[in-house]
């Protein structure tokens, strides 16, 4: 569930981030628009502030600058100055219907409105009353007034129905989100699901029961090819038993009579050591699948680890260990008290492919070292060689858990690749960590952590 909750708390905050993208680029519409609406109205309106500074008063009389004619032929507009007692004392431009004498009543009037229907702006100046005039129906004027009270209450009501709007929105949002998340979870389950190796059987209903219904095919499918896969490798192991058996029962006993040439018991002996590796190989074969799939049950009981890894040695000893590879076990002060909780015989099989590898890939001899201490309440088993050790591509790829189970070498021979797999599904079902590591000058070590369960 955690994708699928990563997934959607994208969705959700790209959702979010679209809403403000939406809001910030209406932000700026609107200011554009304002701007605009500014520049348009300065254009279609002669600031008369300028105008009246173009115009001075002195000995001579009300002088214009040479730019006010121009100006008031851009916007087709004309001027006048009235005295105080509202008598046109300077014109340019006026029309003919307009007077030259105005009450103080009509003043008042178009300087609200309109002079017969002319937009005109006043201005104070030096001279009198400065009043410029635009042709008729090219600016509308009009008064805005209203009560305080009624204002502020109408900016709440826009601010609530802003802000219910908004609300809305993330309301309606939150819904989709939920709809789809309630439609897309079972399915990104199923995945995660299928990715562990699990059964699953979505619901083949909602919206996207289309998906559910492929998905489970897929499972079906998955299922049928990892069962036939399993059946096969059963089928295999029980059918090669047999025959096998015979052939390593007439090996060993071609391997003991005396009365054969040495040359013939060698062979004898060289068919019996790659018999007896062809059934390890089997054996292991059968037991990674059964693992993979939690076909093998877990007997856990407690378990000191030393007292299993001197018995695995011993055996290794005990059964003709070639006088090349030197076995030894090292054990912490305080390793003795360990226990465990695991399943002896997968551990010991852990232990014996380890040990079987360090020896299947340093045909020549080596050291091998079995050390055992504790760590931060685990248990810690470290099986460490001085043989070749492994290139530095496969080792990330074991350290990445992206081996194989079939790696050759050069000769065609197994890499570290199926009792790898298998100690790796061995330490997985018990819950440890494992780790590889070429040491200096040369070897491999591998290094096993299980948690303790307690210390006698």
């Amino acid at each position: 569930m955690k994708t699928a909750q990563r997934f959607f708390r994208k969705y959700l905050l790209s959702t979010f981030g679209i809403l403000l993208l939406f809001l910030l680029l209406n932000c700026i519409l609107v200011t554009v628009i304002a701007i605009s609406s500014s520049n348009l109205s300065a254009k279609s309106d002669l600031p008369i502030s300028r105008l009246a500074k173009l115009i001075t008063v002195n000995d001579k009389g009300i002088e214009t600058d040479k730019n006010f004619s121009k100006l008031l032929y851009e916007q087709n507009a004309w001027a006048m100055i009235l005295n105080d007692r509202g008598k046109v004392i300077w014109e340019e431009n006026l029309p003919e219907e307009l007077p030259r004498n105005y009450t103080s009543t009509q003043i008042a009037q178009f300087s609200k409105w309109y002079l017969q229907d002319y937009p005109v702006r006043v201005w104070k100046h030096p001279a009198g009353l400065f009043v410029v005039g635009y042709p008729k129906h090219s600016v509308v004027k009009y008064t805005f007034t209203m009560d305080y009270d009624y204002l502020f209450s109408g900016l709440i009501g826009i601010i609530v129905i802003f802000s219910a709007n908004i609300l809305l929105m993330l309301i309606l949002f939150w819904h989709n989100i939920h709809r789809v998340e309630k439609a897309v979870s079972p399915i990104l389950t199923g995945i995660e699901m299928m990715a562990e190796g699990k059964s699953v059987k979505l619901t083949e209903k909602g919206e996207l029961k289309e998906i559910n219904t492929e998905l489970n095919k897929a499972v079906n499918q998955l299922i049928k090819k990892d069962s036939a896969r399993s059946e096969w490798i059963c089928a295999i192991s029980h059918d090669i038993r047999t025959p096998l058996s015979i052939m390593l029962g007439y090996a060993g006993e071609i391997e003991d009579d005396d009365r054969l040439t040495t040359e013939t018991r060698t062979q004898a002996g060289i068919i019996r050591k790659h018999g007896e590796k062809l059934r390890k190989l089997i054996m292991d074969l059968n037991l990674a699948s059964k693992l993979e799939y939690s076909m093998e049950p877990i007997n856990k009981t407690l378990i000191s680890p030393v007292e299993l890894t001197r018995q695995v040695i011993s055996d290794f000893l005990n059964n003709g260990l070639d006088s090349s590879f030197v076995l030894d076990l090292k054990t912490h002060s305080c390793a003795e008290k360990i226990v465990i909780e695991g399943d002896s015989d997968l551990l010991a099989r852990m232990l014996e492919n380890l040990i079987h590898n360090s020896i299947t890939h340093n045909p020549h001899g080596c050291n091998i070292n079995v050390t055992i201490s504790d760590d931060e309440n685990c248990c810690v088993i470290v099986v460490e060689d001085t043989g070749r050790g492994i290139s530095p591509t496969l080792l990330e790829r074991l350290n990445s858990a992206q081996v194989k189970s079939i790696v050759c070498d050069k000769g065609g021979e197994p890499a570290h690749g199926l009792g790898l797999n298998l100690v790796r599904q061995i330490v997985k079902a018990h819950k440890g960590k494992i780790s590889f590591q070429n040491v200096e000058p040369h070897g491999l070590r591998i290094s096993i952590k299980f948690p303790i369960k307690n210390k006698v």
